[in-house]
């Protein structure tokens, strides 16, 4: 081999390493993101259950007839 076939095939190579870094730490920026969302989207499901839960009660507490019937 050449000494400019040579250096043509370490120059790709390096830039398939630095891209092949940039892809992995993109990726791990991304699993954190999804990580905190997620997180994120479980309170909100708890936070709308206890909401449910609530209204439920009014509903039913208001159904009663008062008193004075």
């Amino acid at each position: 081999m050449n000494e400019k076939r040579f250096q043509v095939m370490e120059e790709k190579l390096a830039f398939l390493e630095m891209t092949n870094a940039d892809m992995s730490e993109e990726i791990f920026r991304q699993q954190q993101e999804i990580e905190v969302l997620t997180r994120a989207h479980q309170t909100l499901l708890k936070r709308i259950d206890v909401l449910q839960a609530s209204a439920d009660q009014d509903i039913q507490g208001n159904n009663e007839r008062p008193p004075h019937y």
